[in-house]
């Protein structure tokens, strides 16, 4: 078996930097190393750009790399402004590969072009699996592109696609000691896109469009973009060279496995900043730090970051909150920046971007840039921590709790309160069920979703009419599974203790409400509760909350408990709308991966006409009872029952594909 000191998976920029760094502190002699790379890194491939100080070791050591600087940008309207101390600037990526190749030579490395299939580690030490063979070293430095996880909660994956030309123009550049630094004047396509102008002389530049965006841009659509660029900032031109790429702008997980001996590199070791796709520096300055481990005789593993360790602190944060933007309002992202370079020192922004600024200086940054955006993603992504809605519900029902004494003004508020909740979510989030079964709004299919939907409805609606005991029943049977299902799901709950805990729920709500669920249940056919729910009810699964740690969970059951001291219909309501409507509204958008105003818009004609039907409800159950309060939401809950009756087998389909 073959055994080696280093195995290099991957030989691109990150590799290269560490072999370089490991070079020039003497670190290479006698050792035994070998090189994979499925590509033979014979060509330029990829341009890489930094900004750093000129007296920064990143600028002092890659020195000779470095083909060309750049200490002014040009920024909108042909402004051009100083960055000095800083330089911008430029590595050739196949100057940096011909440097490894020399090595290569030098040390007597062996280089392999293939794939790893696999890098593994046992109680022998690390190794890797290449062509059905197992080959071992000391360490294994894998800089393979990384498998992103799905995006979870408060995760956002999307691209940085761009295509680069070098071209040479017949007109003169007029400042070719100046870089363009992000030209937003092309067209946006629906998402954020810019220009890049690094010019070498004063004939030659690379111009470069590039989109950030959940979808990649084309190549034809690039070129469009580049000629017309070109073409009215340079005249005349022929292009030299072409570079295409495209980088993840992800705070998504990796599929990594922390196992010693491995050392994970590059983006695979989340180098690749979220909000800018930058990554050359970083991967510099961890190669820096393991050649200090090294030459210490210290584990170099320490240096693998895991996902909670690469994505915490304010940056992370401010990352996520851009990123949110670029994918769900991409229109947003020209305004955003222009509003950056046009009111904020590009010194302090590339600090900001190299995570140097205070807090103090963070803040006057954002005060330049449109709050509004910023505001409404903030308060969404308030919405995704799970124990968010439960803490607001909690201040919600201690707020109706403190109106106790003013039982008019508390209608008022709690019922209008239910009212646009209804209107916003509590009907809508059941009323895309035709989506969930068709998939679209397609004619020839939604006459016999339609039919199967009225059906049952009008099954439960002639149940309730006829044998109301049984059709209570039933109700209480699919309410209490449905309930669950949606709250199980989001706390990782078992089929049956989500039931269960629907269960709980819907009669700790009617339990301890006893006298006004009762006349409810007289009006809709002569039905009595016979039995008090006890307070201390919930009690146990808010020592299951606790215990699993779930704060989430543990919330719900605390305003649950003190909901027990509001009237009937804003304790129900509370929940209908505020727990249930909103995780089930979630889920079905997920599910469907569509925007809260396309759900909206896409649930109206059925939401509208539910509440027609509720309408012919009223005028159908008047001519047998008083019209009177309580009968008014005898027939609610009753119209709830009917269509709520179709609407949990649909939603099945949503918890059935989260298993």
């Amino acid at each position: 078996m073959q055994q080696y000191d280093y195995i290099f998976c991957g030989t691109g920029a990150s590799a290269s930097l560490l072999l370089l760094q490991l070079h020039q502190n003497n670190l290479l002699q006698d050792l035994n190393i070998l090189l994979i790379d499925p590509d033979k890194k014979g060509k330029k491939d990829k341009t890489f750009c930094f900004w750093a100080d000129v007296e920064e070791p990143i600028s002092l050591d890659l020195n000779p790399l470095i083909s060309h600087r750049w200490d002014k940008v040009v920024l909108s309207g042909d402004k051009t402004q100083s960055i000095l101390p800083l330089q911008y600037n430029h590595v050739s990526s196949i100057d940096l590969y011909n440097q490894i190749h020399q090595l290569t030579l030098h040390y007597n490395w062996q280089k392999i072009i293939s794939y790893v299939d696999e890098v593994k580690a046992d109680k022998e030490g690390p190794f890797i699996i290449l062509n059905g063979s197992v080959l071992r070293a000391k360490y294994i430095f894998d800089s393979r592109p990384p498998v992103y996880k799905t995006a979870q909660v408060r995760e956002t994956h999307i691209f940085q696609s761009f295509v680069g030309w070098m071209i040479e123009t017949e007109n003169e550049i007029k400042d070719s000691n100046a870089f363009r630094f992000m030209d937003f004047h092309i067209e946006q396509q629906d998402s954020t896109q810019f220009v890049y102008v690094l010019p070498f002389s004063t004939k030659t530049a690379l111009v470069e469009v590039t989109r950030f965006g959940a979808e990649k841009m084309s190549l034809t659509d690039a070129e469009e973009l580049l000629d017309h660029y070109v073409k009215n900032n340079f005249g005349k031109y022929s292009i030299q060279d072409i570079e295409i790429g495209c980088i993840p702008m992800s705070n998504t997980g990796i599929n990594n496995t922390q196992l010693p001996g491995i050392v994970t590199m590059g983006a695979r070791n989340y180098q690749i900043k979220p909000s800018t796709g930058y990554a050359f520096k970083n991967m510099y300055y961890q190669a820096r730090l393991i050649v200090e481990a090294i030459k210490q005789n210290q584990p170099i593993e320490v240096f693998n970051k895991s996902k909670s360790k690469a994505h915490k602190g304010r940056f992370s944060f401010y990352d996520g909150l851009l990123l949110d933007i670029l994918k769900d309002k991409p229109k947003e992202g020209k305004p955003i920046f222009e509003a950056l370079l046009k009111n904020v020192e590009v010194k302090k922004i590339l600090n900001f971007l190299d995570e140097k600024t205070d807090v103090a200086t963070d803040l006057s940054i954002f005060y330049q840039l449109p709050w509004k955006v910023f505001v409404s993603t903030l308060f969404e992504r308030s919405f995704s921590f799970t124990w968010f809605r439960p803490l607001i519900l909690t201040f919600i029902t201690i707020f109706f709790l403190i109106l106790s004494n003013h039982s008019a003004l508390q209608n008022y508020l709690a019922y209008g309160l239910i009212m646009i909740g209804l209107v916003t979510v509590g009907i809508p989030h059941g009323a895309v069920d035709h989506l969930l079964e068709t998939g679209k709004w397609n004619m020839k299919v939604a006459p016999l979703f339609i039919a199967k939907y009225l059906f049952l409805a009008s099954f439960m609606g002639l149940l309730w009419y006829i044998l109301p005991f049984l059709a209570l029943v039933i109700f209480l049977a699919y309410s209490s599974w449905h309930f669950g299902q949606a709250d199980g799901k989001k706390w990782l709950l078992s089929k049956w203790s989500s039931t269960f805990w629907g269960a709980s729920v819907l009669f700790y709500i009617l339990g301890t409400h006893l006298s006004e669920t009762n006349k409810i249940l007289a009006v809709m056919g002569n039905l009595t509760l016979p039995i008090a729910c006890p307070a201390w009810l919930l009690l146990p699964w808010l020592v299951v909350a606790i215990f699993h740690k779930n704060a989430s969970f543990a919330l719900t059951v605390f305003w649950l408990f003190l909901s027990a001291y509001l009237p009937l219909l804003i304790s129900f309501g509370l929940y209908f709308i505020g727990q249930h409507s909103l995780t089930g509204w979630q889920d079905v958008r997920n599910h469907l991966k569509l925007s809260n105003s396309r759900m909206w818009i896409h649930s109206l004609p059925f939401h509208a006409t539910a509440w027609i039907f509720l309408l012919c409800f009223l005028v159908f159950w008047s001519s047998a009872y008083p019209f009177e309060e309580t009968k008014r939401w005898a027939v609610f809950f009753i119209f709830i029952a009917c269509i709520s009756f179709p609407h949990v087998i649909s939603i099945n389909v949503v918890y059935r594909s989260k298993e």
